[in-house]
């Protein structure tokens, strides 16, 4: 299938360019539309600490409250200036529980995880839901949410020359329990999890598609509740006006730039211009 790429997307400044331009066009849509989004998780901090991208971050996420989401799922076009968006609710044979807008000018091959065929350079969209009020019932829920991720997983991985044959061999027999499972299948179920508390009155939302806690805890809704505008690569884009509060629980003290060896990117793929 290379054979048919015109040209690699070598440089991270050319990818970062990429995918600027994706958040640049849902941003537009949202706008036009009156669809709240906010940069997230090392976007949102790259804007606050940075005024843009982390340096060495090469990566693009966005969240938004679950019914935002839902309108964008269904009122983005399929193509959108080159930019398309993929998710369990508009694209048959997706397995993964939130949604990618991706560059339709490009090709992404991923090492380490399932591909997703045809997906090119991408931003990731999270939708943020409602989780359980109570504090053991919430700690109980996300044991359960995050073995299901944890399942999904270890479904996705593939053998790997950039992993060593002692985790590929743990990972493969790892897989024999869920050999019958299909990704989207799990997907799905995460997704349905997911969504499980959104009737309630519960205060408190979470990512709870792709997210790990990691030491952070649920966020508040009222943080949720204001947009701002924010500083990034020269543009202006949204945020929560809660980010403060967002952020120290991610990251405790995010202003505090971490050691050396930790700043790297963790990116698994390879990019072409097709």
């Amino acid at each position: 299938m290379r054979n048919n790429y015109i040209k690699k997307i070598e440089t991270v400044q050319e990818l970062k360019e990429v995918q600027l331009g994706i958040l640049l066009k849902i941003h537009e849509f949202c706008v036009d539309n009156n669809i709240n989004y906010s940069l997230s998780c090392g976007t949102l901090l790259g804007a606050i600490r940075h005024k843009g991208y982390i340096p060495w971050d090469d990566d693009i996420d966005i969240q938004l409250l679950r019914d935002d989401y839902n309108k964008l799922m269904e009122k983005f076009p399929q193509v959108y200036k080159d930019v398309s968006l993929y998710s369990l609710e508009r694209t048959p044979g997706w397995h993964r529980a939130y949604a990618q807008a991706f560059d339709t000018r490009t090709i992404a091959v991923e090492h380490l995880c399932g591909q997703m065929e045809g997906v090119g350079v991408a931003i990731d969209v999270f939708p943020t839901d409602k989780v359980p009020d109570d504090k053991h019932e919430w700690h109980s829920y996300n044991r359960k949410r995050m073995f299901w991720q944890n399942v999904y997983f270890i479904k996705a991985m593939r053998w790997s020359s950039k992993r060593s044959l002692k985790n590929n061999l743990f990972m493969l027999l790892a897989k024999l329990p869920i050999v019958f499972m299909s990704l989207r299948s799990i997907a799905k179920r995460i997704d349905k999890m997911s969504q499980k508390y959104n009737s309630t009155d519960s205060r408190y939302v979470f990512e709870n598609c792709q997210g790990t806690t990691k030491g952070s805890d649920r966020y508040l809704l009222a943080d949720f509740s204001e947009y701002v505008d924010c500083d990034f690569e020269g543009h202006r884009l949204s945020m929560v006006k809660g980010y403060d509060d967002v952020l120290k629980n991610l990251y405790g003290d995010y202003m505090q730039l971490p050691p050396e060896e930790d700043r790297e990117s963790t990116h698994t793929f390879e990019a072409y211009w097709k």
